[in-house]
């Protein structure tokens, strides 16, 4: 038996579908990156905001309180402040002496602990920005003092050595020059005696400007988020910060320096000595237009991580829903596209057929014109040869009979190859009329019952009897059926299995008619449906064809499956 699976050409390959489901994923993917991109660079800019908002804030409490000190430098040219400066500046006095009398405290602390020699009273008039450290006895003279000239200052004593106050303080009320001094003494706890700071102008100017910024940043209320708040002065020196243990270092990088020289605030995202991640924001402040240093605030970024986190996730899934929604839209375009190229080539291949077959209807024409005459006066004249003059001899009557016969057979055969061409190159008109398929089928099983058995063929069949009658053209339906069935009894050279089944759809029957036969190789399956082409040393290739064509004319499909070895199977669907 012969089959046919018609393979189309795709132009629109599966290499395409990776090709553009592969573009499809790597916009995502980068629409992605950008999406978090955006998303990361609006938190921070977000926090920058507020950053800058509050610095804004701090900058504001540093100026009323730098502008109260300048009254404490010049109090005889300036006005006497309002009372709000005034209560910053009484705040501020009240912190700086606090602030030196723990130091004197501890001072005396360390110098019962062990004698503090000149080098250590030198190390302590560092720490506490002092110019002088004297330690007195009980009757006001000098015992150790840290290097450099010893103070004359004898009247700050007066009242300790008379026991008429344990604490002097001479810090305040005075300008903040150079040739002031400020002193501060106290009576020591166990040891008897005294101990005395003295400072210049200038030292103590340094202390209240320390004083007044660390208050206004003591006077915000930091977030939990906010790792660090720091002020540095021009020479980007620490005045005040929110750790201690930073003040008086000098912090310097090419970061600070262009946000020292700016009037615009600037961030930046930083690892910290301990690997902690920073967010700082940075800028200038100043003082009646005069650059006063840098405020900085260190913000942790762990608030934004895990809403960042939330964003990928949801980011990779849109990815996930949009790959798969493309990849399904682009996978049925595929599908459609197929599908009508496949249309595109049956119709192509029907247009083919149609030329042919009009080739062939001229062709056929001129055959049957020149040669279908002469070929009935040839057989008549064999018949009144056979009939009129027969040998008298009876010896050659026999083979006089018999070479008749043979011309009058090939006479035939060459008429019925006419009648094939012919048959052709009409147009398929059909006969419909309302019959039964059923009937049809039994009548052929019937037919080739005989045939079946003396070639060692079992013909099964598997149908139901309630197959709905359908409008068809009953003779040609029958030649159709007669040449697959035909091709299938000849593919069982040393007999086998012909099996016809029907199958009712729901608005279509289909019939399917397998053999056991040889199969059709892989390499023939595409020709079998072309006129001429046959493997039969006899056949003449027009049987498919021509069935073939009979079942488009009835509006139906004929496919073929094959395997080499295993037989052959052909399904004619036809609607009801």
């Amino acid at each position: 038996m012969f089959g046919q699976e018609n393979k189309i050409k795709r132009n629109f390959s599966p290499i395409y579908l990776a090709i553009l489901s592969g573009i499809l994923l790597t916009i995502l993917i980068v629409n992605g990156i950008l999406e978090i991109n955006r998303a990361e660079k609006g938190f921070y800019l977000l926090l920058k905001r507020e950053g800058v908002t509050y610095i804004q804030n701090l900058e504001k409490n540093i100026q009323d309180a730098l502008a109260a000190l300048q009254w404490l430098e010049k109090p005889s040219e300036s006005p006497f402040p309002n009372l709000i400066l005034s209560g910053t500046l009484f705040g501020l006095e009240e912190s700086v002496a606090e602030y030196l009398l723990q130091a004197a405290h501890r001072i005396d602390q360390m110098d019962r602990e062990k004698p503090l020699g000149p080098p250590d009273l030198q190390s302590l008039t560092e720490q506490y920005v002092a110019t002088s450290i004297e330690i007195y006895d009980q009757k006001g003279n000098l015992i150790r003092s840290s290097p450099g000239p010893a103070s004359k200052r004898k009247t700050l004593l007066r009242e300790l050595v008379e026991q008429k106050r344990s604490v002097v303080i001479d810090l305040f009320g005075k300008p903040f020059k150079g040739d002031q001094r400020f002193s501060i003494a106290i009576s020591r706890k166990i040891t008897p005696g005294f101990i005395a700071l003295h400072f210049s102008g200038e030292q103590m100017k340094r202390l209240f400007r320390q004083f007044a910024i660390q208050r206004a940043i003591s006077d915000l209320s930091p977030r939990q988020d906010i790792l660090f708040i720091s002020v540095q002065d021009a020479d980007l020196y620490t005045l005040a910060h929110s750790d201690p243990a930073f003040l008086g270092r000098k912090e310097e990088d090419f970061f600070l320096k262009n946000s020292l020289q700016s009037d615009q605030s600037f961030s930046r995202l930083y690892r910290s000595a301990k690997g902690e991640e920073v967010f700082e924001v940075a800028k200038s402040f100043s003082l009646e237009n005069q650059p006063m240093g840098l405020i900085r605030i260190g913000y942790s970024p762990k608030e934004i991580h895990p809403v960042l986190s939330q964003i990928k996730k949801n980011v990779i899934l849109s990815i996930l829903f949009f790959l798969i929604l493309g990849i399904s839209a682009i996978t049925l375009i595929w599908v459609n596209q197929n599908r009508h190229l496949r249309k595109v080539k049956e119709m192509g291949d029907r247009v083919q057929l149609a030329e042919r077959l009009s080739s062939l209807g001229h062709l056929a024409a001129g055959v049957a014109h020149e040669i279908r005459n002469p070929l009935n006066a040839m057989g008549m004249g064999l018949q009144r040869l056979k009939r009129e003059f027969l040998p008298q001899e009876d010896s050659k009557k026999d083979e006089y009979l018999s070479f008749t016969e043979v011309i009058l057979k090939e006479i035939r055969r060459v008429n019925e190859i006419i009648e094939q061409f012919l048959a052709l190159s009409r147009p398929s008109q059909l006969n419909l009329r309302v019959s039964s398929l059923q009937d049809l089928l039994k009548n052929l099983i019937t037919l080739f019952q005989e045939e079946a058995s003396t070639q060692g063929i079992t013909l099964q069949t598997q149908w139901k009897d309630d197959l709905s009658p359908m409008r068809m053209d009953s003779e040609k339906l029958t030649q159709a059926f007669i040449n697959i069935m035909k091709n299938g009894m000849q593919a069982m050279e040393k007999g086998g299995i012909l099996r016809v089944e029907t199958h009712s759809l729901k608005d279509r029957v289909s019939v399917v008619i397998s053999d056991s036969g040889s199969g059709i190789p892989p390499d023939q399956k595409e020709k079998i449906f072309n006129y001429y082409y046959t493997t039969k040393e006899k056949g003449m290739g027009l049987g498919l064809p021509i069935a073939h064509r009979i079942i488009e004319a009835h509006g139906g499909q004929l496919t073929v499956e094959s395997k080499v070895g295993v037989g052959t199977k052909v399904t004619i669907t036809l609607p009801i």
